[in-house]
């Protein structure tokens, strides 16, 4: 039989302890991210609400929270999908520690023109309105590889333009009501025919 000093014992035991904790942690937090994220351009609501924790989950926008409630039944994402479509074109993507991930990536949002509605298709800002966003984000994933925090920075201009659409969607609809409900003005398309010397032109934020 073996014989075992009280201090190997201890060894053992912290050892074991640490093993525990390395095998709870998700084993590719990216994979886990972008697999999520895939579900979201598929437009499958349930896939997508799979991968967070909606008790816990975060998100943060230039370090602001967001307040954005992201619930397990796929409520939250059914109603999203009916407003935009997302399409998202990584340029980085990388593992960075236990449970995290930097990912940085172009999202290519789309506007309803109103047929996920059951109304005829509309032409008119901000009906079929693209909008790109240019963002960086560092996610967190819980061990059992569901997102608890997506901490973006990108331009806020961006992001307030596709919630100025989205409330003016709702508003046109008739689905909302109040302060939100003010006609917007189309933003000046910018002319990507001449670029400043030594910068690139982005391309034009909105098309049709």
């Amino acid at each position: 039989m073996f014989r075992f000093t009280t201090r190997t014992l201890a060894v053992l035991a912290v050892f074991a302890a640490t093993s525990l904790v390395v095998a709870a942690e998700c084993p590719d937090p990216l994979a886990a991210i972008l697999a999520t994220m895939q579900c979201v351009e598929d437009e499958d609501a349930d896939c997508a609400s799979a991968g967070y924790d909606s008790d816990n989950f975060i998100k943060l926008h230039n370090s602001i929270d967001t307040k954005t409630v992201i619930d397990s039944t796929g409520a939250y994402w059914s109603g999203a999908f009916g407003l935009i479509d997302i399409s998202l074109d990584y340029d980085y993507k990388e593992n960075i520690g236990p449970n995290k991930a930097s990912i940085r990536y172009i999202e290519k949002v789309v506007m309803t023109d109103g047929s996920d509605y059951g109304f005829p298709p509309l032409d008119t800002y901000p009906f079929g309105a693209v909008i790109y966003q240019y963002e960086h984000a560092l996610v967190t994933v819980d061990d059992d590889c569901r997102m608890t925090l997506w901490d973006q920075y990108g331009d806020n201009k961006e992001q307030d333009e596709v919630n100025v659409a989205a409330d003016t969607i709702l508003c046109t609809l008739n689905f909302i009501t109040g302060e939100k409900c003010v006609t917007p003005t189309m933003p000046p398309t910018p002319d990507c025919t001449k670029s400043p010397k030594g910068k690139k032109s982005k391309s034009s934020s909105y098309r049709k």
